[in-house]
């Protein structure tokens, strides 16, 4: 039988899209669903149980701000522990991009709105202050981490917001911050308006806390794989309670992304989590330069050696909840703009404070917290590590106050209200987007049931042990994840992420 014409048409134009695939950069059958930066992280040799139950300082959490205030602490004469539910790096700091930029969206102008001029300034000051932190450890230190200078851009795509970039470059400018103009970015990219400004940075995260652990790890005892389940006062000390015993510490600095207590600082009505998805393949051309949009619907551009990273797709966790099509909406969004299928895939999150920002210092007589980074963790986690390095030594720092967590301000008061209306749809209902799972009740308990492609049957509460939310199941890294605080546990209900500090019981 003879082929049509219209038949042999989308014959071969389907050919020439599985060769375009095929030959693209960043084959979507090689990708991996995780980030770029892990391969870098292992086990650490650490003990994994206390070498002693009595201690000066315990630090909670292995990122970057544990991490680097470990640092700035090593050489007091003080028995400090550094103590991770997992392995040191594995958890926020490894998920990042990894830009280490002042430029932060149109974050000076909500400032300026809400609290002020000078706050607007005074968070920019921190985020220099940050930076050349973060510049004078690696060079002081020699830590190989691939830090490179990387010229900053803020753009838009809409008429619209043409005036909010003229409005940030002019508050940067006010700061002293030369600012350049242009009208598109370094790449084929859309663009209508940008500025870009230089003494920003980028590097590799995970090389940069593995370069520190190596600086302190004599000085220093870091424990790995020991969860804290809670903190209690004892004779004006603090009594841990771990999942391997008991510490007694006279200070404790909770730096992990979402502390665990709600009393003191009321954190669950400050903040909400974020979730952005991250795509990376290799890219032609060499470029050395960042970039983020202004408009609600974000497009973060980051370069790193021969790769392209790319953040989009992000969201409340409260909304959204069918995860297999965020991400598969973020890889389409990728192909389209880029014409490349990732290499690598993942989702990061990050804790968004109400008032734009970060929450570190001191909740109650020695005990401090640092979090709520507003997705830039790499600055905000130094800046953290550093005020709290003078807080533990009753030093004064001149951004402290600007971050006080017992601070309260009418836009958090207001964002607040907004967000618990948003956790009651997570309280009374999750829909599940997979046929294989159901939901069946036993003894007037709900149970999530998920059936494996070998046929086993995995079953948990349908409750959150956090705050009682209701779980979602995330088809894609196959986990039951919490849509209110991002908890999130693997298939039979072992703790992954907190700030559950319990497993599904």
């Amino acid at each position: 039988m003879k082929k049509s014409p219209i038949r042999g048409f989308f014959f071969l134009y389907d050919k020439i899209i599985k060769l375009e695939n095929n030959n693209s950069i960043g084959n979507g059958d090689r990708m991996q669903k995780k980030s770029i930066w892990s391969k870098e992280i292992k086990q650490k040799q650490m003990m994994n149980k206390m070498s002693c139950e009595e201690v000066d300082i315990v630090i909670i959490g292995g990122g970057i701000t544990g991490v680097t205030l470990s640092y700035l602490l090593k050489d007091l004469n003080k028995k400090i522990v550094l103590v991770d539910q997992g392995i040191v790096g594995n958890n926020v700091t490894s998920r990042s991009t990894a830009k280490i930029s002042f430029i932060q969206r149109d974050i000076y102008q909500k400032l300026e709105k809400t609290l002020g001029y000078n706050t607007a300034k005074k968070y920019y000051e921190s985020q220099v202050f940050a930076i050349e932190t973060i510049k004078r450890i690696i060079d002081e230190s020699r830590i190989k981490c691939d830090l490179e200078k990387s010229n900053s851009y803020l753009f838009t795509t809409l008429k619209s917001k043409e005036n909010t970039i003229k409005k940030e470059k002019k508050l940067l400018t006010s700061f002293g911050r030369k600012c350049i103009e242009t009208d598109k970015l370094p790449i084929d990219f859309s663009c209508l308006k940008a500025f870009y400004a230089e003494g920003n940075y980028t590097f590799h995260p995970v090389k940069y806390l593995n370069g520190l652990i190596n600086l302190v790890k004599d000085k220093v005892e870091i424990v790995e794989n020991l969860l804290v389940e809670e903190i209690k006062t004892e004779k004006n000390k603090y009594l841990l309670k771990t999942s391997k015993g008991m510490i007694k510490a006279k200070q404790v600095v909770v730096a992990n992304q979402y502390p665990f207590f709600i009393k003191p600082g009321f954190l669950p009505f400050k903040n909400y989590i974020q979730r952005e998805y991250v795509n990376v393949a290799k890219y032609r051309g060499g470029f050395n330069f960042n970039a983020i949009n202004i408009e609600k619907e974000l497009h973060s551009i980051r370069f790193y050696k021969d790769y392209i990273i790319y953040v989009s797709n992000n969201h409340r966790i409260t909304n959204k909840l069918d995860i297999k099509k965020n991400y598969q909406k973020s890889r389409d969004d990728f192909y389209r703009l880029f014409k490349l299928n990732p290499e690598y895939n993942w989702l990061n999150q990050d804790l968004m404070t109400n008032d734009h920002l970060p929450i570190i210092g001191e909740v109650k007589k020695n005990l401090y917290i640092a979090t709520g980074y507003n997705a830039w963790g790499m600055t905000n986690g130094v800046l953290g590590s550093s005020i709290i390095y003078d807080l533990l030594l009753g030093n004064t720092n001149t951004f402290s106050e600007l971050v006080n967590p017992n601070r309260l301000s009418i836009a958090g008061v207001t964002n607040s209200i907004i967000d618990s209306l948003s956790y009651i749809k997570s309280y009374i209902e999750s829909p599940f987007h997979n046929q294989c799972i159901y939901i069946e009740e036993e003894n007037g308990i709900k149970y999530n049931v998920y059936i494996d492609k070998k046929g086993k049957k995995h079953r948990v509460k349908r409750k959150c042990p956090h705050l009682k939310c209701n779980l979602i199941f995330n088809e894609e890294e196959l986990t039951w994840d919490c849509p209110c605080h991002g908890s999130r546990f693997d298939l039979d209900g072992n703790l992954l992420e907190g700030p559950s500090k319990k497993n599904i019981q």
